[in-house]
């Protein structure tokens, strides 16, 4: 099973069958583990760089979206949406850190703008900012 856990302040910790693929549809080779930015501030998009370690914030609550029967294995697609969301496409798991499962599925959008109203899932909020990725 692919395994993204939602850092308390962080990153996206990613583990699993993946493939990173530009909003243009290049992709990276397989990767087995990963660590994603998810507060919009890191140097090194998409991945982290641990620029949310300066950030005075308190822990944020975390939302829960649909969770499915577990899915079989296979490979997870993350594409990085230009200015825009995580878009997950294959069977994946998100977990909080605690391990308490927010959403289990084939599809969904991770907020890496770092304002969603519903984290770790986008709401859109990354057009209403103006946020950038690059």
């Amino acid at each position: 099973m692919n395994v993204i856990v939602v850092e308390a302040g962080g990153s996206y910790r990613c583990n699993g069958a993946m493939e990173l693929c530009d909003s243009d549809g290049n992709c990276t080779a397989l990767l087995q583990e990963a660590r994603l930015c998810r507060c919009g501030r890191s140097q090194d998009k998409p991945f982290c760089d641990d620029a949310d370690l300066s950030l005075d914030v308190p822990p944020e609550p975390l939302h829960a979206g649909e969770v499915e029967p577990a899915s079989a294995d296979g490979t997870l697609r993350i594409r990085t949406r230009r200015d825009g969301p995580l878009k997950l496409e294959g069977p994946c798991e998100v977990r909080a850190e605690d391990g308490t499962v927010l959403m289990r599925g084939t599809e969904t959008a991770l907020c890496r703008c770092g304002q969603s109203k519903r984290k770790p899932f986008c709401d859109g909020t990354h057009r209403q900012i103006g946020f950038e990725a690059a």
